[in-house]
C-alpha cells in the first residue's frame, strides 16, 4: 500500500512541475457521431464518452475557413494531443497541405506545427492526404482552425483524435473539390419504407430528382399501376436506407412508361428533375463544371444481352439532337449471354465527334452484389472534359478509371443535360405491341440499388435556359 501511495504521489508531483495535461481514463468508442440540427453551414458532432464537435466553415470570395471545435463532455477526460483530417476527398481536385494560407489552434499561430505525416500517433489513416495538427496544448476546448487558398466543396470525410493511448477515427465534414460548391444531395429516407412511387417522386422533387419515368402506369403497352418498381430498405453494408430500381419479366412484362412508341423497350429510371429554372444547379448547363457522385449495385447474376441496357444516362433534356444519350454507363454481354462487361459509351447527334465506347470489358462480374463509388466529373463544351472513376466500397479496388480532357460533352441547340440512374433497356428482338412478346430469353427481372447522391458545380451558368450551339 505504501508503496502504491508513493507512486501515486510522484505522478501526481511529476504532473504538477511539467504542467502535464490531465490524463484521466477514457472508454473508447467506435459508436457513429449523433449529429444535431444547427445553421446551415455548421454541425455539431457528439463522440459518446468523450468529445464534442462542432463545425463550421466560411465562404469568402478567394478563401475559406475551415473550423473544429473540440470540447471534453467531461474534465477527467483525457486532453487531445493531436488532431488529423483527411484532404484526399477529390482525387486530383483535393485540396493539399500546402493549399493552407494559416492555421491556429486557439487564436495561436500554429502553422510551424501541422505537417502532413502521421508521425507516432498510431493513427491507421487509409489517405495519403491529410493534415495532422501537432502537439495540441493542455485545456478543456482545443478550437482548430485553418484557412485554405479558395472554396472547396464540404464533403464527409475523416477525422482523427489522438487523446492518451487512444486514436478514435470518427466521420466529420471536411474539404473536398476545388472551386465547387455542392448544389444538391440525397439519401433515401427511412420513411419512405412500403411508399408507393408517387410518394417517392414527391420526396426526391423537394431535393432535385424525379422518379417519373417508370412502369406504374396503364392505358398502354407494358403497364403495371400496383407493380412495386422502386423501393426503400434498410441496406446491411452501408448501414443506411437505399432505393431499389427493379425491371420485370414476371409476372408482367414492363414497358416504357405504356408508350405506344418505344414497345421495343423498359424504363425505369430516376432523373435530375427537369426544371432548368428552379433546379439548374443540379444540371448540366453550357460551359459549367460538374461533378456526380453516387453508389450503385447491381444484383448477383445480373445479365445483360447484347442490346443496349443503360444503368446511367447524361442527356440533353432539349434541343433538335436530344436523342441518344451523351454518355451512358452500360453492362454488356455477348448474344449467348457470355462476356459480360461494363462499358461507358460517347455519342453526339448531330455531329461526327462522338467517339463511341471509350471503356470496354471491365469485368461485370466486379460488380455483381457489391457496392461501388462513382465519382463523374465534366465540362459541358464542346472540347469538354469527362471522366469517370468508380471503386469498389469493400474493397477499395479501382474498377473504371477514365478521363478524357478533349471531349464533346454538349448537344447543339440544347439548354442542358439532365443525369439519369435506374435500368433502360432493349427488349433486345421483342415487342410488346406483339403476342407473343417475344423478347430475348437472356432477359430476367433484374434489381439495381442506388444510394448518396451528391452534386457539385463550379463556374455556374448565368442564364441557364439559354439555349447553345
Amino acid at each position: 500500500m505504501k508503496k502504491r501511495l508513493l507512486q501515486n504521489f510522484l505522478w501526481l508531483l511529476f504532473a504538477a512541475l511539467t504542467q502535464a495535461c490531465t490524463d484521466q481514463s477514457l472508454v473508447d468508442t467506435d459508436a457513429p457521431l449523433t449529429l444535431q440540427d444547427g445553421p446551415v453551414g455548421s454541425l455539431t458532432a457528439l463522440l459518446p464518452g468523450s468529445y464534442t464537435i462542432d463545425f463550421n466553415v466560411e465562404e469568402r470570395v478567394d478563401a475559406s475557413i475551415w473550423t473544429y471545435t473540440i470540447t471534453k463532455v467531461n474534465r477527467r477526460e483525457k486532453d487531445i494531443g493531436h488532431f488529423i483530417i483527411n484532404f484526399g476527398n477529390c482525387g486530383e481536385a483535393s485540396p493539399t497541405i500546402d493549399n493552407i494560407v494559416s492555421a491556429t489552434v486557439n487564436g495561436v499561430d500554429w502553422s510551424g506545427k501541422i505537417s502532413n505525416s502521421e508521425g507516432h500517433t498510431g493513427c491507421t489513416i487509409a489517405s495519403s492526404n491529410f493534415v495532422k495538427f501537432d502537439d495540441l496544448a493542455c485545456g478543456n476546448t482545443q478550437v482548430i482552425q485553418f484557412t485554405l487558398d479558395t472554396i472547396y466543396s464540404q464533403v464527409n470525410t475523416t477525422g482523427w483524435i489522438k487523446a492518451g493511448r487512444s486514436c478514435m477515427a470518427r466521420a466529420v465534414p471536411g474539404p473536398g473539390c476545388r472551386g465547387y460548391t455542392l448544389t444538391s444531395a440525397m439519401d433515401a429516407d427511412a420513411s419512405l419504407a412500403g411508399k408507393i412511387y408517387s410518394e417517392i417522386n414527391t420526396y426526391m422533387r423537394t431535393l432535385g430528382f424525379d422518379y417519373s419515368e417508370h412502369p406504374n402506369c396503364s392505358g398502354g403497352f407494358g403497364g403495371h399501376i400496383d407493380g412495386i418498381h422502386c423501393a426503400v430498405a434498410q441496406d446491411a453494408t452501408l448501414n443506411k436506407p437505399v432505393f431499389r430500381f427493379d425491371i420485370h419479366i414476371d409476372p408482367v412484362i414492363d414497358g416504357d412508361r405504356c408508350s405506344a412508341g418505344t414497345v421495343d423497350r423498359q424504363r425505369n429510371e430516376m432523373k435530375s428533375i427537369t426544371n432548368n429554372a428552379a433546379w439548374a444547379k443540379v444540371q448540366g448547363n453550357w460551359d459549367e463544371w460538374q461533378i456526380l457522385e453516387w453508389k450503385f449495385k447491381l444484383a448477383v447474376g445480373f445479365q445483360p444481352t447484347a442490346n443496349f441496357c443503360h444503368i446511367h444516362q447524361l442527356k440533353a433534356q432539349d434541343g433538335p439532337n436530344n436523342g441518344s444519350p451523351l454518355i451512358t454507363l452500360t453492362p454488356r454481354a455477348n448474344s449467348d449471354g457470355t462476356n459480360k462487361r461494363m462499358q461507358i459509351i460517347h455519342s453526339v447527334d448531330g455531329a461526327s465527334t462522338g467517339k463511341g465506347t471509350v471503356v470496354n470489358n471491365i469485368p461485370l462480374s466486379d460488380f455483381e452484389g457489391e457496392w461501388v463509388q462513382v465519382r463523374e466529373e465534366m465540362h459541358y463544351t464542346h472540347q469538354g472534359y469527362y471522366s469517370c472513376q468508380i471503386v469498389r466500397v469493400s474493397d477499395g479496388k479501382v474498377l473504371i478509371d477514365f478521363k478524357d480532357p478533349n471531349i464533346d460533352m454538349w448537344r447543339i441547340g440544347a439548354s442542358f443535360i439532365r443525369n439519369k440512374y435506374g435500368i433502360y433497356r432493349s427488349l433486345a428482338g421483342g415487342r410488346l405491341d406483339m403476342d407473343p412478346v417475344g423478347q430475348s430469353p437472356l432477359l430476367k427481372n433484374e434489381s439495381l440499388w442506388v444510394s448518396d447522391f451528391n452534386v457539385y458545380e463550379k463556374n455556374t451558368n448565368p442564364d441557364p435556359g439559354l439555349p447553345h450551339e
